[in-house]
């Protein structure tokens, strides 16, 4: 077993998908129904977002071969993403392509079913976890860690099943202190991820040597 691979896909996995961001939010926007409901919803969200990051998993690298973008301009773009997502999540404020823009948090109040979207797509799985998907998903190719990979995807889909279920005790028992502690922490580990993915994809380009050159 790949130890370190699982352990840092993980962390990029939980820094970006985040339960304690999605938990408040789920909680909200089923205030008026039953836990019985809840329970549904969260179920089928959970399910939602382990299809959905098995799909980028295995289509994410044939995708980027057919639009002819190496795997180096990928993770430099990516790093890029994540690294602004992550400077919002400091600063205390979501990334619009994670949290939704104006108009689209405005639809999001009529929704009667919220599992599919917002609450499994863009919040769970938007293009920061995309992103993450696609890069760990090439390394697990190079590398042989499929089931450290996919262990990581049901592992982060479990926890967001969980989160969702207990978050009316969750709700009582953490304070919004922790709660915003947490989410500063997990965009400092992301912007520290971002950035060795920029420099990673910069120095596997050669992009320094061929400047040098």
């Amino acid at each position: 077993m790949d130890v370190e691979f699982f352990t840092r896909f993980l962390a990029a996995m939980f820094a970006i998908m985040n339960p304690l961001v999605v938990m408040p939010i789920f909680l909200s926007m089923t205030e008026d129904y039953d836990n019985a409901y809840r329970r549904r919803i969260a179920f089928q969200a959970a399910t939602t977002i382990l299809a959905a990051s098995i799909v980028v998993a295995l289509a994410g690298q044939p995708i980027l071969d057919f639009f002819g973008i190496s795997i180096n301009a990928f993770r430099i773009a990516g790093g890029i993403l994540l690294f602004q997502i992550a400077l919002t999540m400091i600063s205390g404020v979501r990334h619009e392509s994670h949290a939704g823009t104006d108009r689209e948090k405005r639809m999001q109040e009529e929704i009667d079913n919220p599992a599919v979207y917002p609450l499994a797509i863009p919040m769970s799985v938007g293009p920061g976890t995309i992103t993450t998907l696609i890069l760990f998903s090439q390394q697990a190719a190079v590398n042989g860690a499929y089931i450290e990979l996919y262990a990581v995807i049901f592992i982060m889909a479990a926890l967001m099943c969980v989160g969702l279920l207990i978050v009316p005790f969750v709700n009582h028992v953490v304070s919004y202190t922790a709660r915003t502690v947490s989410i500063r922490i997990m965009g400092i580990i992301l912007a520290a991820m971002a950035t060795e993915m920029i420099i990673t994809g910069i120095r596997n380009a050669g992009i320094f040597t061929s400047v040098a050159s």
